[in-house]
């Protein structure tokens, strides 16, 4: 069955539909409560992970992310969008509650001087390291532990949370290997992460690392946040190490607060520009058969540092484009080649089938279906009801074409 598409005959796919309806639900993120004995305090984390999880057994990049647990749904949403979409993989999310957030995103102890003249204490200010001791040495084994994880992390943060993201970058840049600053304050303390920022990038000829930031209609130049953000992006500017990817945004048309939702968006396109599957532009299909498609996941493998397997869906899509042109030969060896990797997916039975079908294969067609109904009823499949009205299909276009027996059951 082709997912959330037509079949090559053109007919809508009824069990897409159902499949969506049941999935509108997002994931419940699940409430962690962890004892730090570096912070010394009982500390809340909530845990979102994606659609399917726990009917799998794939490994998942992990975004940590502060001021939970208002971003959580937010960017796991934003996630499972562009993962939907093929652009980039399922993630983990994590996000951490303030119990003084001031203290935990600064870097330093500062009072701030207000554009009034007035100063803005701030007296526990300067906690940072701590906190990233904490998330380091406490949050990330205990994750580590009860999730299956990638070895990939992203850290997402917005505002102090976005001058921790930089900061970290700078001082423990191997904690991470994607940053997504969304308005940074780097005004604190007079710009000293800034500062030390430029010396710190003046510094190292190498560093494979991913950054975004991005800043709303919130601090122009001459403001001290805006003035900041320019300084730090003229500073990448004028040079980076190698292998440093980064890329910076503007938004005009939003605040201080609205701006999280555009960033997250673009800051996970930065991190995973190159996840999706090469297309040809003009006809949008999939190009470089399962050498071709087998190859984009190996390189992939390779910059993010753990094995990536081809999806299921997508070499699904490559079977479904043979059958549309209808080379049944490379459609049935492509499904083939999906059952083989995905042997306890009901689908990819039904879709193997499909092709059999086309080749007018109606015998071997049936079984395939009947083992994806097997799956479908261990599975709890929503499909079910789909996959045995295309057995029906099938034992019909066998009658019509004068075969012997009828496969129904």
């Amino acid at each position: 069955m082709k997912s959330r598409a037509a079949s090559f005959l053109g007919i809508v796919c009824l069990a897409a539909i159902t499949c969506a309806a049941q999935e509108m639900a997002p994931p419940k993120p699940e409430r962690l409560e962890i004892h730090s004995k570096i912070l010394n305090e009982d500390r809340v984390v909530w845990v979102r992970t994606p659609p399917g999880y726990q009917q799998s057994k794939s490994v998942y990049p992990v975004v940590y992310q502060t001021d939970a647990p208002g971003h959580v749904n937010e960017i796991g949403s934003t996630i499972d969008f562009l993962a939907e979409q093929g652009r980039l993989p399922p993630l983990i999310v994590v996000g951490i509650t303030n119990t003084d957030r001031t203290r935990d995103l600064t870097p330093s102890h500062a009072d701030l001087k207000n554009r009034d003249g007035t100063v803005s204490a701030y007296p526990t200010s300067g906690g940072a390291d701590k906190f990233l001791d904490f998330i380091q040495a406490e949050l990330m084994p205990t994750i580590e532990k009860r999730y299956r994880t990638a070895p990939y992390r992203i850290f997402s943060g917005h505002s102090l949370g976005a001058l921790l993201a930089i900061h970290t970058l700078i001082t423990r840049p191997d904690l991470f290997d994607a940053y997504i600053a969304v308005s940074p304050s780097l005004q604190w303390d007079n710009e000293s992460t800034l500062q030390q920022a430029q010396a710190f990038f003046a510094a190292h000829k190498e560093l494979k690392k991913t950054l975004f930031f991005s800043l709303a209609n919130e601090g122009s130049p001459p403001s001290p946040m805006g003035d900041a953000f320019e300084q730090f992006r003229k500073t990448l500017e004028a040079g980076t190490p190698q292998g440093f990817a980064w890329v910076s945004e503007r938004y005009p048309d939003e605040d201080h607060g609205s701006t999280v939702l555009r960033a997250h968006y673009a800051g996970l396109r930065t991190v995973f520009y190159d996840w999706q599957v090469p297309r040809d532009r003009k006809t949008g299909l999939l190009g470089g058969g399962m050498t071709g498609i087998e190859q984009h996941y190996r390189g992939l493998s390779a910059r993010f540092g753990y094995p990536i397997p081809v999806p299921e869906r997508t070499i699904n899509d490559l079977g479904y484009q043979f059958l549309g042109s209808k080379d049944f030969s490379e459609a049935i060896a492509v499904f083939d080649r999906n059952v083989k990797l995905y042997p306890e997916s009901a689908n990819v039975y039904d879709s193997l089938a499909e092709g059999l079908e086309g080749a007018g294969r109606f015998e071997a067609a049936a079984q395939n279906v009947q083992r994806a109904i097997e799956l479908a009823k261990k599975n709890n499949d929503a499909s079910l009801p789909q996959f045995r009205k295309h057995l029906e299909h099938i034992a019909a276009e066998a009658k019509a074409a004068g075969a012997a027996s009828n496969p129904v059951k």
